[in-house]
């Protein structure tokens, strides 16, 4: 009796170790899982905050560049800078030369004055002391001389010059539909077909009022280009001095 009671306590005492022996492997088995998850949830989350910075600082580059650009387009798109005060001097360069006009060359009517021969008109009139750049849809092709609102004149000076200051002599006057141009601008040439960068001469808005406008030029040029860009139908001038 006494030896079947050790041999059972003998049994229990061996199945407790092996139970307690089991419960210890468990504990390290899911103590490793733990760890184990531990460690890929670090990685994912580390791995998903590498993306969204990744994806943040990409973002702000591609914008920063579209800003640059917008800028760089927008300084690509500012007029043309304007001509300074002018130093006129001398004898006006442009007096008794040749010219030629944009569109037919003919003008409007009878405001056809001669640009270039001293003669500037001191009133506003109805009449041949002026000279109109025209556009107007459904005219006569003979009277149109700023095709798509833009008219020229191209002055010859005969031989390659320094040429330093140019003066308009123009008119407004919004009772005849006669406005202000929209923009002039100079530029010069020495063989007459490439032309160096334009300038922009002032434009002075006063209704019913001739007036002189000048600006600053600096460089060797033959050929003297002036452009009118219209802001209406009519432009309207009567003499240009070149200095």
């Amino acid at each position: 009796m006494k030896k079947l009671s050790l041999v059972l306590a003998l049994i229990l005492v061996l199945t407790c170790g092996v139970l307690a022996a089991c419960n210890d492997d468990a504990d390290t088995s899911s103590a490793a899982e733990s760890v184990a998850e531990s460690k890929a949830e670090s990685k994912a989350e580390s791995k998903v905050e590498s993306t969204v910075e990744s994806t943040v600082e990409s973002s702000t580059e591609e914008a920063s560049s579209e800003a640059v650009s917008e800028e760089a387009s927008s300084e690509a798109e500012v007029s043309v800078p304007e001509a300074s005060a002018p130093e006129i001097s001398g004898d006006n360069l442009a007096k008794g030369k040749s010219y030629t006009v944009s569109g037919s060359g003919v003008g409007y009517q009878q405001y056809t004055a001669n640009l270039t021969d001293g003669n500037a008109a001191t009133a506003i009139s109805a009449d041949n002391n002026w000279f109109a750049f025209y556009c107007n849809d459904g005219a006569s092709a003979s009277d149109l001389n700023a095709p798509d609102k833009v008219g020229y004149v191209i002055i010859d000076l005969g031989k390659a010059t320094d040429v330093s200051a140019i003066r308009i002599n123009c008119v407004n006057n919004t009772s005849w539909g006669i406005g202000a141009p929209k923009k002039i601008t100079v530029s010069l040439s020495e063989d007459g077909s490439s032309f160096g960068d334009a300038v922009s001469i002032p434009v002075d808005t006063t209704d019913s009022k001739s007036y002189w406008t000048e600006g600053a030029l600096e460089g060797k040029a033959q050929y003297v280009k002036v452009e009118f860009t219209l802001d209406g139908v009519f432009a309207f001038l009567n003499e240009i001095e070149i200095y």
